[in-house]
């Protein structure tokens, strides 16, 4: 079974390292650049087994989408990391917060976790 992880970055040079070491770990990764696109994309993944969000961006901020998966009986109990530099105002309820920069293997080990 393939997992898939969400990964919503506005930064596209970070959005592009974490797909493509997620994808040389064996996890399928689809890719976003705010919330509204992740709302967007979310619907049409098979397989969704984690969420990794930053807070910070344009368009619909994280706290807006987190919220927003959180209101929807589908994805409510999909884990979601939040990964930024503003940890200490991560909404409540996230599953696990990372501060940026974080090293790669401590990354991979939540996914890791969460998507087997």
């Amino acid at each position: 079974m393939i997992h898939t992880v969400l990964v919503v970055e506005d930064e596209q040079d970070l959005r592009d390292m974490l797909r493509d070491a997620l994808e040389l770990n064996g996890y399928s990764v689809i890719t976003a650049s705010d919330g509204q696109d992740a709302l967007n994309k979310i619907a049409s993944i098979h397989e969704l087994c984690l969420v990794i969000l930053d807070l910070l961006m344009p368009v619909m901020d994280g706290w807006d989408c987190f919220q927003k998966i959180r209101e929807r009986a589908e994805f409510a109990s999909v884990p979601v990391v939040i990964h930024t530099s503003a940890a200490a105002r991560a909404p409540v309820g996230a599953t696990r917060v990372l501060q940026k920069p974080t090293r790669f293997d401590k990354l991979l080990s939540v996914v890791k976790e969460y998507c087997g």
